[in-house]
């Protein structure tokens, strides 16, 4: 999706001074803060998760002027594209996402710092002091060889992949972009392969779908990762 957000951004440049901007600030970094600002802020509020609607892009006044006379289709891109990311996240918004460009000359030249918050007052659910009936026990995925990052899986379905709007990024090259998706079903987790071009292995057995507990070996292309409780 970051793509996109490029591409649109790059349209509205190409009516404007395309150059300059180019020089200054990466549509791209926007964009990563932006799904960063997004994903930091989400809570869980009465069986739903929420993400920010709230959004304030900050750069260095050197880089913030390059903006001057098109704020407002800059600001209208990245509202859409924030719309099109909670959509395809699962996430809610308590109001209209709004996005708008401030100079903060604590920010470094070139650089961009994004955060979120909410419009309103959202009280995060309390967390159960017990797994819901109906949930998987939580789990973690700890790697075997160092270097790696491990995961939890807790409540949420966690992406996986080499591509950096995973949940958990795997810089491998056997690793796909979009690799696999680790979800709960029912009472247990499972691991769903998502077309990977090296294949997602429970137990050494190259699987598309397949229920994961604590013992199992899970291996994305060649990183390996052992299943233990959370």
């Amino acid at each position: 999706m970051l793509e996109s957000f490029e591409r649109a951004v790059e349209r509205v440049i190409e009516r404007s001074i395309a150059g300059i901007f180019r020089l200054r600030v990466q549509p791209a970094e926007i964009g990563r803060r932006l799904e960063r600002a997004m994903l930091d802020g989400r809570v869980t509020s009465v069986g739903t998760t929420l993400a920010p609607n709230l959004y304030e892009v900050s750069l260095h006044p050197d880089d913030a002027v390059t903006f001057s006379g098109w704020e407002d289709a800059l600001n209208r891109e990245m509202e859409s594209w924030l719309a099109e990311l909670a959509f395809a996240r699962g996430l809610k918004t308590v109001g209209p996402i709004q996005v708008r460009v401030v100079e903060d000359a604590s920010v470094g030249r070139r650089s961009v710092r994004a955060e979120g918050r909410f419009s309103g007052v959202v009280k995060p659910a309390e967390p159960p002091s017990r797994p819901a009936p109906d949930l998987p026990r939580p789990l973690r995925l700890l790697p075997i060889e160092p270097g790696v990052p491990a995961v939890t899986l807790a409540r949420a379905a966690v992406s996986v992949g080499r591509s950096e709007d995973n949940d958990l990024v795997l810089l491998d090259p056997e690793v796909s972009r979009h690799h696999a998706r680790l979800e709960p079903d029912g009472t247990h987790w499972r691991a769903v392969d998502l077309g990977s071009t090296n294949g997602t292995w429970i137990n050494g057995v190259r699987q598309s779908t397949a229920t994961i507990s604590s013992g199992d070996e899970v291996a994305f292309g060649g990183v390996r990762y052992t299943v233990a409780p959370g």
